[in-house]
């Protein structure tokens, strides 16, 4: 049986997660849920406490934002950790740890996941922006860490490791961290092509996020830098750290800006008392909204109807203001060169 164990913000589960889940999985399965909606538990204390719970051979740490687009994705996952050289499964992995960068900044990775995009506005917008071109059915791909937005792991495995609470606090590395310490007992760490599923936010970087970085680094600095999956050219390696670098200073501006403005359109739907938009952030909205309609309008899958009716309520949005440019791409790509559904 797989225990899937959830650290959720809300008091109840998505009913839609819950039958989704159902639906697809396709062996014996428990959901294990963690009421966070307090914010009573880190992520750590939050895991640790579902492994106590968890009545499975093998255990799923999941976000609660996901959809499953493969059936029978319980006997995959079964299969594979019944391996004895697999510790620990997942969709979206590094073949690189260094002490500079967590690997989600620089491209040396494998992603097999949908992962979608939503903008910064009163009602957010959400747009599969990304998914995977990857043969399904490719082989495990050997990597040093996981991305924690859907992981797996043999329950017995937790009689020698443990979510590490005493040296982080906050919702960050924990994945990374538990991955090191498979890495320790000498069993592998894997990607698979086999499952795909679909991520519904991009999630969010903040000082807390570079704060628990730097409590991993100073865990684990004997062991890194480590690699793991492919040979890595030491000028690719400076060339993909010097650019995760600038990627990750612009998405903690960004990430930054989006947290308050979010909080500002709350109140301002809820006709609470609140200061006005500054123009750099009326800029930052408009931006967020026309990049969601500029996906649509390319997105040949999107058929041209549905795509009339973003951009539609994009020229409606009173921060706007590009919406004479946004007309021209939808007339140019939708009825000019005429290569879409209607």
């Amino acid at each position: 049986m797989i225990s899937i164990i959830i650290c959720s913000k809300n008091t109840l589960l998505d009913e839609a997660l819950e039958n989704n889940i159902q639906a697809t999985i396709g062996t014996d399965y428990e959901i294990i849920h963690i009421d966070n909606s307090q914010r009573t538990y880190n992520i750590f204390q939050a895991y640790n406490l579902g492994i106590t719970r968890a009545k499975g051979d093998n255990l799923c740490f999941m976000h609660e934002d996901i959809i499953f687009h493969s059936n029978d994705w319980g006997k995959i996952v079964e299969f594979y950790l019944a391996q004895p050289l697999v510790g620990a499964l997942g969709v979206a992995g590094g073949y690189a740890v260094t002490e500079d960068l967590d690997w989600r900044f620089h491209n040396l990775n494998d992603m097999f996941l949908c992962q979608d995009y939503t903008s910064v506005e009163a009602e957010p917008q959400r747009y599969c922006m990304y998914r995977p071109t990857s043969e399904p059915h490719a082989p495990l791909r050997p990597v040093v860490l996981l991305d924690g937005v859907w992981m797996c792991m043999r329950r017995e495995l937790f009689n020698t490791i443990r979510f590490d609470e005493n040296n982080f606090h906050d919702f960050h590395l924990y994945d990374s961290d538990i991955c090191m310490q498979i890495n320790q007992t000498g069993l592998g760490i894997f990607v698979t092509h086999d499952i795909l599923l679909e991520h519904l936010s991009e999630g969010s970087f903040s000082q807390s996020f570079v704060d628990s970085y730097n409590v991993f680094v100073e865990k684990w600095h004997k062991h890194l830098p480590l690699f793991c999956g492919r040979y890595i050219e030491p000028k690719e390696l400076e060339q993909s750290l010097r650019q995760g670098h600038q990627l990750l200073e612009k998405r903690l501006k960004e990430d930054q800006h989006a947290a308050e403005l979010r909080k500002l359109l709350q109140m301002k739907q809820q006709g609470l008392p609140c200061r006005d938009f500054t123009q750099e952030e009326l800029a930052f909205l408009d931006e967020s909204a026309y990049r969601f309609r500029r996906f649509c309008i390319k997105d040949k899958r999107i058929p041209t109807d549905k795509v009339r009716e973003v951009v539609k309520s994009y020229c409606a949005l009173p921060y706007a203001r590009r919406k004479t440019a946004l007309k021209l791409k939808y007339f140019w790509y939708r009825l000019v060169k005429g290569t879409f559904s209607h």
